[in-house]
């Protein structure tokens, strides 16, 4: 997956994430406890060598459900990668705050979408590791368009997003 991203332009890790794995470890366990289910092992690898971070360029993915905010040919954008650790605006805990009367339970943020739009993965048993993008304006029960059955599906999904 690292080589993924080096092909879609690289990224700069978040500066203000940057933790030990002992406390990334600690905050998967917090997360795993809140949500009462595992976090995918393909999700924690991807973040204890990468950890939070913005794309070098704009980047995109096609979505498999079909949505009204979509870009050209069903692609959705997709922004920062959120903190594991800590309470800023970039960090999961902050979303989760921020969110959590909009965000349907057992959905783990994981990065930006467009402004105010959060691309989250199902830690629910029916769904699990499934990514969907989450439209804040969307009526609830409305709201959720997938993306990829699984994390590395999504990651791989990812590309430059070209205007046409």
């Amino acid at each position: 997956m690292i080589e993924k991203l080096k092909s879609i332009g690289g990224v700069e890790k978040n500066l203000f994430c940057a933790d030990h794995k002992q406390r990334v470890e600690s905050a998967f366990l917090s997360i795993e406890a809140t949500f009462n289910s595992l976090l995918p092992q393909s999700y924690k690898d991807f973040y204890i060598d990468i950890g939070a971070f913005s794309f070098l360029e704009l980047i995109c993915a096609k979505c498999i459900d079909v949505n009204p905010i979509m870009l050209k040919g069903n692609k959705i954008s997709v922004g920062d990668f959120y903190c594991i650790i800590g309470n800023d605006g970039l960090s999961i805990t902050q979303v989760l705050s921020t969110f959590q009367e909009q965000i349907p339970v057992g959905l783990l943020p994981i990065c930006d979408g467009e402004l105010g739009d959060i691309i989250c993965m199902s830690l629910r048993q029916d769904d699990y590791e499934y990514i969907y993008y989450f439209h804040h304006e969307s009526p609830p029960g409305n709201d959720l368009f997938l993306i990829a059955t699984n994390f590395v599906a999504f990651v791989m999904k990812l590309e430059i997003y070209e205007e046409v």
